[in-house]
């Protein structure tokens, strides 16, 4: 039988996958307010904290209790769009990685890709010619330590067969990496679960456009 902080950090790990959800909080976000909704402002956290694999493992859970019906097809469009992009990028070597690769993304995730290449200016070229509108953020961050620089903007999902699904617009992150960077491992893989079985590809932490198109033909 588990023990009171093991289920306590159960507890907050299925809230907060609630928020990530229905409210597309980020995973540090939504332990600080699950931790808040079931403790109290100023209550000792210790030991009540779950980590990102004890996250993850109750949004799949959550995903597959509530979302069983609609999230395969969300799943199938945003990988579909990816592919679409990843190859319109296809100079600049994009990988696929974060929820959409994964198979926990939601109505919120936004497409997360890392391109390597020698310029990160050639990519805010790229998109400036082809007439996409895009923000500039810094460089490293928590989900992408070492990236260049972040470019953003905003596209319409696709369906099966390449037209727009009707969805509301998603959002595009695209880190930039020098070239030589695609030699270190990816930071973040999908944990392992007898719960859940995953491809081979969506628990890699970092797909090319070959391996996408592998992933979303297993799916059909």
């Amino acid at each position: 039988m588990p023990s009171r902080p093991d289920r306590l950090r159960t507890e907050v790990a299925a809230a907060a996958a609630r928020l990530i959800v229905e409210e597309g909080c980020d995973y540090a976000q939504a332990k600080r307010r699950a931790v808040r909704e079931l403790l109290g402002d100023g209550s000792d956290t210790r030991g009540a904290m779950p980590d990102n694999a004890e996250i993850e493992h109750e949004l799949r859970r959550h995903l597959q209790l509530f979302a069983a019906d609609t999230h395969p097809g969300l799943l199938a469009d945003l990988r579909r769009t990816a592919a679409e992009i990843m190859a319109r990028l296809a100079q600049f070597n994009p990988h696929l990685v974060g929820a959409v690769l994964n198979g926990t993304a939601t109505e919120h995730s936004d497409i997360e890709l890392q391109l390597f290449t020698d310029s990160a200016k050639d990519v805010e070229v790229y998109l400036m010619d082809a007439g996409i509108d895009f923000d500039v953020e810094g460089g490293a961050d928590e989900g992408a330590p070492g990236a260049l620089e972040r470019l953003s903007f905003i596209t319409a999902p696709r369906g099966e067969r390449g037209a727009r699904s009707g969805r509301h617009p998603v959002g595009v992150r695209l880190h930039v990496f020098e070239q030589d960077a695609i030699r270190f491992a990816p930071r973040y893989k999908a944990i392992p679960s007898p719960e859940f079985e995953l491809h081979p590809v969506a628990a890699s932490g970092r797909a090319s456009l070959a391996a996408l198109r592998q992933l979303i033909d297993a799916a059909r």
